[in-house]
């Protein structure tokens, strides 16, 4: 008997549900193994039937989104947040900043194209107060950070909840997927607004460029250092940011580039903070970096 999938889009881009194109000739090797009952990309189903998976992408910022998250669980005998949106938040969690009202205010009331008697749009969303990772709301069984996922970790998860033997999972940083070397170094400058660098085979900290690969979970195969891109975090943070609490990713990048090429860490994290809505950008929601006793985020993120 075929196993029956389930999958539903939250706030997001779409672009995990895409993602599962990119499974190629893999796709066609499920498809003897399993049925998609709802998948909004492709069916016109809007009920929630009955799923033995469910896969859930994007986070929770709406009242429908909740919503649609509980019908899901419901529904489904496990589930699965699907993508860094689900489960650190993603990069609409820079929400989590901002309250409300002055979200909706900035969109529907502040620019050239609001409603002259500053009402509210018909259909306008009615938002939460802030942005939430899937598993805040509800038991997740399974985890595919990536944005999107990687195709070799999505296969792998769908063949293991299809009952294949657990493997074993890294919990290595992308640096260990990066055939790019350190080299310690004097007379490198910050190179701020900077993601990539000009030597191919040189760590980019050794260069100056600010990546996340030493913070950052490998679940992609360090597919940008590797391609000349510095790491975003896109994957989340590291297994030692989750389970230490005074450590953070502004510190610790400081930290080892500085060891590298001497700039001075107060300047790296001047700069870290000044730019965290692109440093902190895919985890900035989820509780394992903003109640960190050591980030303030908003005191320093907000501006």
């Amino acid at each position: 008997m075929k196993a029956r999938i389930s999958t539903e889009w939250l706030s997001g881009c779409s672009g995990c549900h895409v993602a599962v194109v990119d499974l190629h000739e893999k796709l066609l090797n499920l498809v003897e193994d399993v049925e998609f009952v709802r998948i909004p990309v492709l069916v016109d189903e809007k009920g929630y039937p009955e799923a033995d998976i469910g896969i859930v992408e994007g986070a929770v910022r709406s009242e429908h989104d909740r919503h649609c998250l509980l019908k899901m669980r419901e529904s489904c005998k496990k589930l699965v947040a699907f993508g860094t949106c689900a489960v650190y938040g993603g990069p609409s969690g820079i929400g989590w900043l901002y309250d409300k009202d002055t979200i909706l205010d900035k969109i529907y009331k502040e620019t050239v194209t609001s409603q002259k008697d500053g009402a509210m749009p018909e259909g306008a969303p009615v938002l939460e107060q802030s942005v939430t990772p899937i598993d805040e709301v509800v038991d997740i069984d399974f985890y595919i950070p990536g944005c999107p996922p990687h195709p070799y970790f999505i296969a792998l998860a769908v063949k293991t909840l299809l009952g294949a033997s657990v493997p074993e999972m890294s919990t290595k940083t992308v640096c260990s997927a990066c055939q790019r070397k350190m080299e310690k170094r004097e007379g490198v400058k910050l190179q701020k607004g900077m993601s990539s660098g000009t030597e191919d085979d040189v760590c980019l900290l050794s260069q100056g460029v600010i990546c996340l690969g030493s913070v950052t979970l490998d679940r992609c195969q360090a597919q940008c250092p590797n391609k000349g891109v510095a790491c975003a975090g896109c994957a989340g943070p590291s297994l030692d940011l989750i389970t230490e609490p005074h450590l953070d990713i502004r510190t610790l990048i400081a930290k080892r580039m500085s060891l590298l090429t001497g700039i001075d860490r107060q300047e790296i994290i001047d700069y870290i903070e000044k730019e965290a809505k692109t440093f902190y950008s895919y985890a900035l929601s989820s509780p394992s970096i903003y109640k960190k006793p050591t980030v303030e985020m908003r005191e320093w993120a907000g501006k």
